[in-house]
């Protein structure tokens, strides 16, 4: 499937892909160089960056949510967490012995899962130290933890502020009780609010993750979520479309059980524009294609594509800023470097018996100049609203993707103005398809791959674009 610009005022492609969230590259091949017992030899080569965020996973849940893909189990006993956080602090130890992963300023943390949370206190400050040991966070900006509200007590609070955390982040998900049993969601809307009401009174940011266009979902309910998340008078907010490429089978045989359609791409854009709308009303304006943060009048009353008065520091690291990269701690955990990502062992046993030996089980897979070139166009322009126009190398940047570009800019999605590239209001409303559009040729052909499988797959669900018949108001160029 090739996009194509339409040259319609509203409805600018002539398709929506269906793929939401990714780990960019996914086209990288399997290193020759990097491999095998050799492949922790990569860290000893990993190029000079400028900022660096930390990414820890805790995989640990007290249920397994049914739109969840990520690695997480429910066992979460002692005798699970307890070997597990040791080699967790192994591999700190471990990465923190090399010169070139510990001299590049780190700008932010963020653990995630699974849920951090269930660990005990003294866990979560153990990996904390062992963190600030090997790792100068005096230029971390923006420490975050996520929390399941049901697990948010004083004692946890304490632990993740002794160790520094300044954002504090936990998913509702839903407010719709229909939704939150089909998700298998188990705590109830009163831990959401209780929770929410302790973490703001503890962080300066707190978010809360919503997720929307589920099958069969209608405006009235997305409304009254978008009313519900704002109710709790927290900082942050995050409105992510559900990418059923990635759900649980089970969450589509209970949509199907249920006599629900999914919800076409259409329908997910328009819902978008509700959120940002609704949230307006709220207080809320949008700082990248799914966060809001909460602005005052007069911000309100400027009302820009993209507010400049709040950025999610980690998303600098993972969508696109050049000459930032990420490394990941734990199982399954990512690192992304120029020219190679790494990726640790998915499976909890042999990461632990491999730390147990002193070693991180890893494999690399590593791409070319081009591709990391292409990260702020294809990542940072659309998904965070603007970059520098000297950030687009157009010595290293594919020829197809600067064409693409020039596309977009013809075609009212983009603008210049002066040294800057930004969206412009029709552009943040295409924001995700607009990530796919621009991307290198082999990246959008290694997603179509995986688009291929997923809509092979009868197990799940996946949206139709919604635009079958319509007929454009002007050509496709």
């Amino acid at each position: 499937m090739e996009l194509v610009l339409t040259g319609d005022p509203t409805i600018k492609f002539d398709s929506f892909v269906p793929i939401y969230n990714w780990i960019y590259p996914v086209s990288g091949s399997a290193s020759q160089r990097f491999r095998g017992e050799s492949a922790a030899d990569v860290l000893q080569a990993v190029p000079i960056s400028t900022s660096r965020a930390l990414y820890l996973h805790i995989p640990f849940c007290e249920t397994i949510c049914s739109f969840c893909p990520f690695v997480r189990t429910t066992r979460h006993g002692d005798e699970t967490v307890d070997p597990y956080v040791k080699a967790l602090i192994e591999e700190i130890n471990i990465k923190g012995k090399i010169k070139s992963l510990t001299d590049v300023p780190i700008r932010s943390v963020f653990w995630g899962g699974g849920t951090p949370s269930l660990l005990p206190p003294h866990h979560i400050v153990a990996i904390g130290n062992a963190l600030s040991e090997n790792f100068d966070l005096q230029n971390c900006t923006e420490y975050s933890f996520e929390f399941e509200v049901k697990s948010v007590d004083a004692e946890r609070v304490e632990a993740a502020r002794q160790i520094g955390v300044t954002h504090a982040r936990f998913g509702a998900q839903t407010f719709s009780p229909k939704y939150r049993e089909l998700f298998t969601l188990t705590a109830s809307l009163d831990q959401i609010s209780n929770a929410a009401l302790m973490l703001r009174e503890e962080f300066s940011h707190v978010s809360c993750d919503v997720l929307f266009g589920m099958h069969g979902e209608d405006e009235e309910t997305l409304l009254q979520d978008v009313e519900s998340a704002a109710d709790l008078e927290i900082s942050n907010l995050d409105f992510y479309p559900i990418d059923n490429l990635v759900t649980q089978p089970r969450l589509t045989r209970a949509f199907r059980a249920a006599g629900m359609a999914p919800t076409s791409g259409l329908t997910k854009h328009y819902m978008n524009i509700l959120v940002r709308e609704a949230l307006k009303e709220r207080g809320f304006l949008p700082h990248n294609g799914h966060g809001y943060v909460r602005v005052g009048s007069e911000e309100l009353d400027r009302c820009p594509v993209v507010t400049d008065q709040y950025s999610f520091v980690y998303h600098e690291h993972v969508l696109g800023y050049p000459s930032f990269d990420l490394l990941g701690f734990g199982v399954n955990a990512v690192s992304s470097f120029k020219g190679a990502t790494v990726q640790n062992d998915k499976s909890r046993d042999s990461y632990i018996r491999s730390l147990n030996e002193g070693r991180i089980p890893m494999s690399v897979a590593e791409h070319s100049a081009e591709i990391d070139a292409s990260r702020p166009v294809a990542l940072a322009l659309p998904y965070h609203g603007r970059i520098p126009t000297e950030w687009v190398d157009t010595n290293q940047v594919p020829r197809d993707v600067l064409r693409r570009l020039y596309n977009a800019i013809s075609h009212g999605l983009i603008e210049i103005d002066g040294s800057e590239l930004s969206l412009t209001r029709v552009g943040w409303e295409w924001y995700s398809t607009l990530m796919h559009y621009l991307l290198p040729s082999q990246e959008r052909n290694a997603l179509q791959v995986s688009l291929a499988r997923g809509y092979a797959d009868t197990s799940r669900d996946i949206e139709s674009s919604g635009l079958d018949g319509f007929v454009f108001a002007t050509a496709s160029t």
